[in-house]
């Protein structure tokens, strides 16, 4: 019986939707509802899906840099090697090799200028990774000329140094000793070491600004590490484990280290970035709510003008609930139409922006010259839910009210 009822409501409320009103003015305010929903859910649409291309693009940058898993203390700073179970983790199936990682902030000096970076101690077999030769861009990857260390350097540091690699002029690192200090004599407080720049490195990162990779001997001895690592670094050859692999890793380390993969290791740009796509789409859904207000004018007129249809409805037995849900229903209709066509419009520039790259970010001097841009399913399917639970509330209004009137002239 529920089932028939709903049907009728619906038959009906379709029919008042695409019928001839007596009030031209119903028309035009139902066409304007259905419009701005129109424009909302495009927007919508396009916006969560540029947000997706920008967190799809940083997010590749940083997973070129970052390894897929790094493994460091829970707390403090650098810990013993031998007593790391390095040999279990490599036993791993999914596990393509485990490197040990000694970094730490110094102070650089080249000539005149005066940076405070990053300086990041690994092995020759980790600069060999695939992605860590595809990030040069001048120079060699070498870190050793003849016996003096060498180091790669990111290009906003190289900038800020003035980095000429044509030239044997060498870095100058300086750290701050582990050992009991000479207050009396401040230079006495820093270990010193030499570095010869070989070649500078591009991200598209902010890791650009402050790293320098160098080998980990030197570090070592720079910092007075015996033996001990700030981190270990696990490459994986099976990114579709990578769930799974992490889990295996955790329960070998214990709680004493945390394992962290390669958006774990941003947390703060994707959280933020998250947030920032969160507060987007709840300042549009609320464009949203008060475009979808021109409901209640509409389908009050309408209400109005089927008053005889309502009392013939009444005599041939329909209930206010049944009367009730035509105009729920009308309502949720002109919703559902314009969110639909928005959508689908969202969907169409969105595939002609991937395609043709119609909207540019600059010339060719731009790192990203135009808008990168992703649809995700799941997308659609949270714009149609607003779009359906806003147009549901701003239907029952008027609703409720001509159920009240209802039952008034019923009891009279």
């Amino acid at each position: 019986m529920k089932n028939a009822q709903h049907k009728t409501a619906l038959f009906i409320a379709l029919r008042y939707l695409f019928s001839k009103k007596q009030h031209n003015i119903i028309n035009v305010i139902s066409f304007v509802s259905m419009i701005g929903i129109m424009v909302s859910a495009t927007a919508l649409i396009v916006v969560l899906s540029v947000f997706n291309g920008m967190g799809d693009m940083i997010g590749g940058w940083f997973n070129a840099f970052n390894p897929d898993f790094e493994i460091s203390l829970a707390e403090g700073k650098s810990f013993e090697v031998d007593s790391f179970p390095t040999d279990k983790i490599a036993a791993l199936p999914d596990v393509k090799d485990v490197h040990e990682v000694v970094s730490d902030m110094v102070l650089v000096t080249y000539g005149e200028r005066q940076e405070l970076l990053r300086l990041k101690g690994v092995s020759k077999s980790y600069i060999e990774r695939a992605n860590y030769q595809q990030m040069l861009i001048d120079g060699t990857f070498d870190f050793y000329k003849g016996e003096q260390p060498c180091a790669v350097i990111g290009t906003v540091a190289a900038g800020k140094l003035q980095i000429n690699l044509n030239r044997y002029d060498l870095l100058k690192i300086y750290y701050p000793k582990r050992t009991k200090k000479n207050l009396a004599n401040p230079a006495e407080a820093f270990n010193t070491r030499f570095l010869f720049p070989t070649g500078v490195f591009s991200t598209n990162t902010d890791n650009d600004q402050s790293y320098i990779f160098c080998p980990i001997e030197f570090v070592r001895d720079l910092m007075q590490y015996d033996g001990e690592v700030t981190s270990i670094e696990v490459e994986t050859n099976n990114p579709k484990h990578l769930d799974k692999c992490q889990s295996q890793i955790q329960q070998i380390i214990g709680e004493k280290y945390v394992v962290k993969n390669k958006y774990q290791q941003e947390e703060s740009l994707f959280k933020t970035m998250q947030s920032e796509k969160l507060v987007i789409y709840v300042i549009l859904a609320f464009i949203l709510l008060v475009a979808a207000f021109n409901i209640i004018g509409s389908l009050g007129i309408l209400i109005l003008e089927k008053q005889n249809d309502n009392a013939i409805l009444r005599s041939m037995g329909a209930s206010a609930s049944l009367i009730q849900r035509i105009f729920i229903y009308e309502g949720i209709a002109i919703s559902f139409i314009g969110g639909i066509v928005g959508i689908l419009l969202g969907a169409l520039i969105c595939f002609l922006q991937q395609t043709f790259h119609l909207v540019k970010l600059g010339g060719a001097g731009y790192l990203i010259q135009y808008y990168p841009v992703q649809m995700h399913i799941s997308d659609f399917a949270l714009v149609l839910v607003t779009v359906l639970i806003i147009s549901f509330l701003t239907s029952v209004i008027p609703a409720i009210n001509l159920k009240k009137n209802i039952s008034q002239t019923s009891n009279l």
